[in-house]
């Protein structure tokens, strides 16, 4: 159940793609036509327009990355944003070049005009300097060929709806999503308009200032104006806030500079430092009485476009045309053969809600409606928040919304860390998108009256059960005056008809909790009127997987993985820790049953297993830990190899995402993460805090797996051949080292080596010296 699925995105609209592509490809065109003359280094305005072209792809491509395959979206945006990075320091460096060349030809003093020629002389050293590690950015960019990979995926993208009817109303859907999310992560930052002082807060201002104005060149082309006031006023913005960075910049930098002209003579050569420190501090002030002009103008800027209410007017302009949008749904609505997907309770599972959308899609449903709790619990509420404006989806608040929206939340534990980090993850134009979602939607389908809302027609809060009682849905009936009320919260599928009215309730999307793992949602036909559910395979491990990446708790992942409500994870999880060490032995063999069904190789984990209880029970002594750390260092021992059934490369990490996603381990959720984290590391890297495996564990957690994962390491050195060479192990501690002593018929030279290669982990971690001896029996 628990299999990966086709990774192929939900369908997204022909027009929509087809646009975005022709638009990728056009800004591709322009980044091309300047990169050599970066290289050739003969004019800056190359590195400034390759720059701009770079920096207008990275808003691009997110815009439409549901278009593309998502291995290859994440790879396109990571190399445009490392080449991003690479020119942005060297165009930073040529501005500030620039200015000091024109504030010296402003000042007539021979003394300040000769200090300023050291600081030029040092930024253009710093600009020489990283020309050639711009230049093989530039050339390694070639070389991995991600342009022509972008370019060849956009031609086939538009080769393969070149038959496809164009549809612009579908565009300036997902257009004023799009600008309505980029204006108000610009109007966020308001409250800091006044305040002079906050610097970070006007940068942040700047950037989203500059993504907005991006995002409307992109869909320019589909509005009558081509939003050429608009795109113009936040070209305003941009470069005044650009100009206040710039004073930042210097006022952060022009110390350090003095500083460092204090220590290094270098810098001084045979200047005179107190004259130049003057100098620079003078050209402070200067920065100073410029950053007050420009902050004067962003001010006046604002007001002005306050009191002309530009920023409402913006909203209107991208809405204007989406009337005839609301017109085609409702059109499409009457009509008694349009089939309707719902779903409810995505709870932040992207992977879970694509799948859902791409069945729907492929079962003939036209029109989406989500019963609400979008996010809460997953790893992704802005990607969801995200495709659900995409996919242009008909949603309500759910109570979850709610309590994050409102920060309301008294649960301890898990599901405070869970409630915490969809607080902090949501981005600010997804909360406002969900604040703005009513609490219930009335919409009429092919002649019925429909109803959405979360909990009932009478609470946000309220439970409605397949078994909830007929005299309380009929109350409920009489106050929803609906043909069909639909709703979620208790992640229950099901379809009741009361006095002519029926409830449907689709199950959960992202969280289901009656022990099947399977997504769910249904679909809603009119002549005549039936629900049909379904339940569908999904990769659940992905989306476990993408839990313990943003370091949440491994409870959470066993949740989707069990399908189970978090407080049933809980409660196993005090038995399985109980039942460790009482059943001990029981606990092993499990394991052994485990590892037998991927790896046969069951000799050379027997010989590993020995040899790593051999290092706990003689070093007992050193690291203090009793019965629990031993069973899981005699588990790890058994399972570590069990990864090489997906392959040999990287097979340490498939071992630990086994232990950490097979259900029937006998382990608690923590100590599922901790046996999963000792297997990992008896190969390759050293254990590291921000490793998704580790990232939700503490200190004094993370400690004893790096000292448990340091005996199985060095264990599964001294079987290297697989051959249990070894035949007893000797190990005994020294004033600075642990000396091992391993008896064998003859020396192993590879075992030996192996052992070499392995040992730093216990070296780093004990601070001793590991030596290896070897001894004739």
């Amino acid at each position: 159940m628990n299999v990966p699925i086709n990774s192929q995105r939900c369908q997204v609209d022909p027009s929509y793609c087809k646009f975005g592509s022709e638009t990728i490809l056009k800004l591709l065109d322009v980044f091309e036509n300047q990169i050599d003359g970066v290289i050739d280094n003969k004019d800056s305005e190359s590195v400034h327009k390759t720059r701009v072209a770079s920096r207008r792809l990275r808003v691009a491509l997110p815009v439409f990355r549901f278009c593309f395959p998502r291995k290859d979206y994440k790879k396109w945006k990571c190399e445009i944003k490392n080449i991003t990075r690479l020119l942005t320091d060297s165009r930073d460096l040529d501005v500030q070049i620039a200015f000091i060349r024109q504030y010296i030809e402003k000042i007539g003093s021979l003394i300040e005009k000769t200090s300023l020629d050291i600081l030029l002389q040092n930024h253009i050293n710093r600009r020489n300097n990283i020309q050639p590690n711009l230049v093989n950015g530039i050339k390694k960019l070639k070389e991995t060929c991600t342009l022509e990979e972008i370019i060849t995926s956009c031609q086939q993208s538009i080769s393969l709806r070149s038959m496809a009817n164009f549809d612009k109303t579908i565009i300036l859907e997902k257009a004023r999503w799009n600008i309505a999310f980029g204006l108000q992560n610009f109007l966020a930052m308001a409250e800091y308009v006044h305040k002079e002082n906050e610097k970070q807060k006007h940068h942040e201002m700047r950037v989203n200032a500059k993504k907005l104005r991006y995002t409307m060149e992109i869909f320019s082309p589909m509005y009558k104006n081509t939003l050429a006031k608009e795109i113009d006023t936040m070209k305003k913005f941009q470069d005044t806030l650009g100009e206040m960075h710039d004073c930042d910049v210097w006022n952060d930098y022009i110390p350090k500079f003095i500083e460092e002209a204090k220590t290094n003579p270098t810098i001084l050569n045979t200047g005179n430092i107190a004259e130049l420190e003057q100098t620079l501090l003078n050209f402070k002030t200067y920065i100073n009485d410029e950053r007050k002009k420009h902050y004067a103008q962003f001010v006046n800027l604002w007001e002005e476009n306050q009191t002309e209410k530009f920023f409402p007017g913006l909203m209107a302009t991208t809405n204007t045309e989406l009337i005839q949008a609301e017109e085609k749904t409702m059109k499409i609505i009457t009509n008694s053969d349009v089939k309707i997907a719902v779903f409810s309770d995505i709870h932040a599972n992207i992977v879970a809600l694509e799948r859902v959308i791409r069945d729907a899609e492929e079962r003939g449903a036209i029109f989406f409606v989500n019963a609400g709790d979008s996010i809460g619990f997953g790893p992704c509420p802005n990607e969801v928040v995200e495709l659900l404006c995409e996919k242009n989806i008909l949603s309500v608040l759910g109570n979850y919304d709610v309590e994050v929206i409102e920060s309301k939340f008294k649960d301890k534990g898990p599901k405070n860390i869970a409630f915490q980090f969809a607080k902090k993850e949501l981005s600010k134009s997804c909360k406002n998108y969900l604040n703005a979602l009513p609490r219930e939607r009335r919409i009429e389908v092919a002649g019925k009256k429909l109803l959405i809302t979360h909990g009932s027609p009478e609470s946000i809060e309220e439970h409605i059960y397949c078994n909830t009682p007929s005299e309380r849905l009929k109350a409920l009936a009489e106050t929803a005056k609906a043909d069909i009320i639909i709703l979620g919260h208790t992640h229950e599928q099901f379809w009741r008809q009361v006095n002519g009215s029926s409830f449907v309730n689709p199950g959960s999307v992202g969280r289901p909790r009656d022990g099947n793992p399977q997504t769910a949602y249904a679909i809603l036909s009119f002549n005549p009127f039936k629900a049909d559910f379904f339940r569908l395979d999904y990769d659940v491990a992905a989306a476990a997987d993408a839990l313990r990446k943003k370091h949440l708790p491994q409870s959470l992942a066993q949740m989707l993985l069990r399908g189970v409500p978090l407080d049933a994870v809980n409660k196993e999880d005090e038995k399985k820790k109980e039942i460790l060490i009482q059943n001990y032995k029981e606990t092993v063999d499990s394991c052994r049953n485990f590892a037998e069904k991927y790896w046969k190789d069951t000799e050379h984990s027997s010989q590993v297993t020995q040899l790593s209880l051999r290092f706990f029970d003689c070093l007992a002594i050193i690291h203090k830990f009793g019965k629990r750390e031993r069973c899981w260092l005699e588990c790890a021992s058994i399972l570590h190899d069990i990864g090489l059934s997906k392959g040999r490369g990287g097979h340490n990490k498939e071992t630990a995402k086994l232990i950490l996603n097979d259900t029937q381990l006998p382990f608690s959720s923590q100590e599922r993460q901790i046996v999963a984290g000792i297997a990992r590391y008896h190969r390759k890297g050293l254990p590291k805090r921000n490793h998704f495996n580790l990232g939700a564990l503490d200190r004094v957690t993370i400690n004893k797996i790096k000292v448990l994962a340091s005996f199985l390491r060095v264990a599964d050195g001294l079987d290297y051949t697989h051959q249990s060479i070894v035949k007893r192990l000797n190990i005994r501690e020294d004033t600075d080292c642990v000396i091992v002593e391993y008896e064998s018929g003859n020396k192993s030279i590879l075992e030996e080596q192996a052992f070499n290669k392995k040992k730093d982990l216990f070296e780093k971690v004990f601070a001793k010296k590991l030596v290896l001896v070897w001894k004739q029996p």
